[in-house]
């Protein structure tokens, strides 16, 4: 990105030092980059951004809190803004998460992961508190994002964004 936009101030926040240090270590080249620690579930998100984009980092959030971190990634953005997610989402009915999860472990034992990699990661997975795609369109919706979009979905995994209008 920063290639592409040379001029970009660029912010990466995450609650983990440890990752905030990988990502230094990737982008140690470049000086438009600043490294936040923010708890964004019991945190305001500071300052004002253009675009927010966020990766893999939201199902972390319980359902009953997420709705509230949409709206302080509303207030961050300017008008005009941009909110760009890409996660992981619950499926519609149980039957449908059933079918995710056995889409992950198909493309996972594919893919060569091994018993041990499948055990570790289902262990971690347990922690994950996501809601569905809907609910989470909704509440963009319902905290003032516009242009509201699902633009991506395989099984669990999604990209949608929404517009800061005002």
């Amino acid at each position: 990105m920063s290639a592409t936009f040379p001029n970009a101030a660029i912010t990466l926040a995450d609650i983990s030092d440890e990752m905030l240090g990988k990502a230094r270590e990737r982008f140690n080249s470049n000086l438009n980059i600043e490294y936040v620690i923010l708890d964004f579930i019991n945190a305001p998100i500071p300052g004002k951004y253009d675009v927010v984009v966020s990766a893999l980092a939201l199902h972390h959030t319980p359902q009953e809190k997420l709705k509230s971190v949409f709206h302080k990634i509303f207030n961050a953005l300017e008008s005009g803004g941009h909110f760009i997610n890409a996660d992981q989402t619950l499926g519609t009915t149980p039957e449908n998460e059933a079918k995710y999860a056995q889409a992950w472990l198909t493309g996972a034992k594919a893919k060569g992961c091994t018993d041990l990699d499948i055990e570790i990661a289902i262990e971690r997975m347990k922690a994950d508190k996501t809601a569905t795609l809907q609910d989470q369109l909704n509440w963009l919706s319902e905290v003032g994002f516009v242009q509201v979009d699902c633009w991506y979905k395989n099984y669990r995994f999604a990209v949608y964004s929404g517009q800061k209008l005002v």
